[in-house]
């Protein structure tokens, strides 16, 4: 008697819980469901950017300001700035100049070890435009001798018409190019 009046119980509740006026997920008449939509627009999304290696800007180019940067989209203009620095271990990362534009950071030449760094890259998707920010990090020490810092990277040419490039939150140059 004990085992029925306690399965009598447990079949009024779930009687109860099921008809509290909960609608099942695939319920379209809406009454009771929330209509708002939580549709987000995405500002901007990761932009693909493969560093390159193996290189140094040629001693003909002069470099004057803090941190300065170049669009190359062909072939003859990197050859122009650039030199293969190639050991017996390293290997050089060449650019596809058809499907990739390279984007060239580099400072004048300092004796504390400096490295230019990709911080974020990215792509704003309303207007298509890539926003690169950059950081420089130093040695505290003085070296002994002098090194022009560069970054290189290979960007997909998409279409992409402004760059948008930081030196940290500074905005220090905008560049428009066609692709």
């Amino acid at each position: 008697m004990h085992i029925k009046l306690m399965f009598i119980s447990f079949c009024a509740i779930a009687v109860s819980c099921a008809s509290s006026g909960s609608k099942p997920e695939n319920d379209s008449t809406g009454v009771g469901s929330d209509t708002t939509l939580n549709v987000a627009a995405n500002p901007s999304s990761q932009l693909e950017v493969n560093p390159l290696s193996g290189y140094f800007l040629k001693n003909t180019i002069t470099v004057n300001d803090s941190l300065t940067f170049w669009l190359i989209d062909n072939q003859a203009s990197f050859d122009s700035l650039f030199g293969i620095a190639k050991t017996m271990n390293n290997t050089i990362d060449q650019p596809d100049f058809g499907t990739h534009i390279v984007v060239a950071a580099t400072m004048p030449p300092t004796f504390y070890g400096t490295q230019i760094q990709l911080e974020s890259a990215s792509s704003g998707n309303a207007d298509n435009n890539a926003t690169l920010r950059f950081v420089a990090t130093a040695n505290p020490n003085r070296g002994s001798a002098s090194t022009v810092p560069l970054w290189l990277g290979a960007v997909p040419k998409t279409g992409k018409s402004t760059f948008l490039l930081y030196t940290g939150d500074h905005l220090t140059k905008t560049i428009t190019t066609q692709q």
